[in-house]
């Protein structure tokens, strides 16, 4: 049997997909999570670290990266960078780190964990839908759809974007976070989702408790992390 010339080409190039897989992936983890902490906290994890070390210490050889974000509200201490322009780079940040590692890392496992206004930038990248709040117009998911479906589950801790009645809410908040997703609003990553925020968090909620805002990881890590692992392979 003759083939023709691009019907060579064309075989070449579908033996050579997985073979270039696997070449990318040698050398990247099996499970990679990406932190984002809370306003003002200095660079790292911040209180989204209770959850991260968690999940590396349940699973040897996993890795993990802190979102490089300001972190500000518009204090002096990271630079006075508003709260707005704060979330808005914090957005971009985390949908440019996950779309680096997953064209980098294509077959590893993905977390999200974002703690306050971490969470909220989290939410953003992940579920996509604009943020009047900030100034984010554009309601398209901005992580690309490989790494989206490479992300087997996302923590969100005191996430300024709650509301009621999503289904993937843990808590006993029945209120609005101070910069709230519109009502009737879905993400398509759902089933993906834990997001934590109780009665008392003054940020997530309505509440004036700033102990309860901080106290997820010890609260819930044990939950986050079950859920976790519930969603790994």
């Amino acid at each position: 049997m003759l083939l023709t010339t691009a019907t060579l080409l064309l075989l070449g190039c579908a033996l050579a997909a997985p073979a270039d897989l696997e070449e990318r992936q040698q050398g990247c983890p099996n499970i990679h999570v990406f932190g984002a902490r809370e306003t003002t906290v200095p660079p790292g994890y911040g209180t989204a670290g209770t959850v991260v070390n968690l999940i590396l210490n349940a699973h040897p050889g996993a890795t993990a990266e802190a979102i490089q974000y300001p972190a500000c509200g518009g204090q002096s201490n990271c630079g006075g960078v508003s709260y707005g322009n704060s979330a808005l780079q914090g957005t971009a940040a985390v949908a440019r780190a996950v779309n680096a590692f997953n064209t980098r890392c294509p077959q590893t496992q993905l977390v999200l964990v974002g703690y306050s206004q971490g969470g909220q930038i989290m939410d953003n990248a992940f579920c996509g839908g604009g943020d009047s709040n900030i100034g984010l117009s554009d309601t398209s998911v901005p992580i690309q759809a490989s790494a989206i479906n490479m992300i087997k589950a996302a923590i969100f801790m005191g996430d300024p974007r709650y509301i009621p009645n999503l289904p993937y809410n843990v808590g006993t908040c029945r209120a609005s976070g101070f910069a709230p997703r519109p009502q009737g609003f879905q993400c398509p990553s759902a089933a993906k989702i834990q997001s934590y925020c109780d009665a008392a968090d003054p940020y997530c909620c309505n509440g004036n408790s700033q102990q309860t805002h901080q106290g997820y990881g010890n609260v819930y890590g044990q939950a986050a992390l079950r859920f976790v692992n519930s969603k790994l392979t």
